[in-house]
Parts: C-alpha cells; structure tokens; sequence
C-alpha cells in the first residue's frame, strides 16, 4: 500500500474525531433542533460515528479486497 493511502485513511480518522471533540462539539453544542427525535448534539454524534464507521469500511475493502483477486 502506498503511503497516500494510510495518510488519507488518517486524515479521515482525524477529522472524524476531531469533529467529535473540538470544535466540533461546539459548533453542534445545542439541544435544538431536534433531528429524527435526537437532540441536535445527540444526533451530531451518531452522524459522525457513521461516516468513521462506513470511510473504515471503504478502505478496508480497497485494502484487503484486492488480496483476494490475486
């Protein structure tokens, strides 16, 4: 694997979480509105968790689907 794809994958880990912590928490620091019945801070959370889950996701499959084909 090439050194810009474990950079990427690490750029995309560190934005997720930093969005989760600072400043991203501020930014979302509200109870209103309330998105799908979660307060806003709440579903800021969520919204963040799953694009860490699925860009993982994705770059597992570009990693190890590869392994397969050969």
């Amino acid at each position: 694997m090439s050194k810009t794809y474990h950079y990427g994958v690490a750029a995309h880990f560190a934005v997720c979480v930093l969005a989760m912590i600072w400043p991203g928490a501020l930014i979302a620091n509200r109870i209103e509105p309330y998105v799908m019945g979660l307060p806003f801070l709440f579903f800021w959370y969520v919204l963040w968790m799953a694009v860490l889950f699925l860009g993982l996701w994705i770059a597992y499959a570009i990693r190890h689907g590869r392994q397969r084909d050969e």
